[in-house]
């Protein structure tokens, strides 16, 4: 489970097909891929963006999508094809 309140990340992680881009020298397992990412505004007033992995059940993959008094106004404003 991730929220970032980045801006720039979103835009790398769309940009990049929803995966973290790896350095040439990084070893090792990469990061799972992204295949959602919702905006939406948090308790405190604040355009936040939650992001969803591929590797978390269906139920999860959902918690971003469902106002609550913690996640106003949420929109999904990328996914995976």
């Amino acid at each position: 489970m991730a929220t970032i309140d980045t801006r720039s990340l979103i835009d790398l992680l769309i940009a990049n097909n929803g995966y973290y881009p790896q350095e040439p020298d990084d070893i090792g397992t990469p990061d799972p891929r992204v295949i959602k990412i919702v905006e939406y505004t948090n308790a405190y007033g604040k355009v936040t963006w939650g992001i969803v992995y591929e590797i978390e059940n269906p139920v999860m993959q959902m918690r971003y999508e469902i106002e609550t008094e913690y996640v106003r106004n949420p929109r999904v404003i990328w996914s995976a094809k």
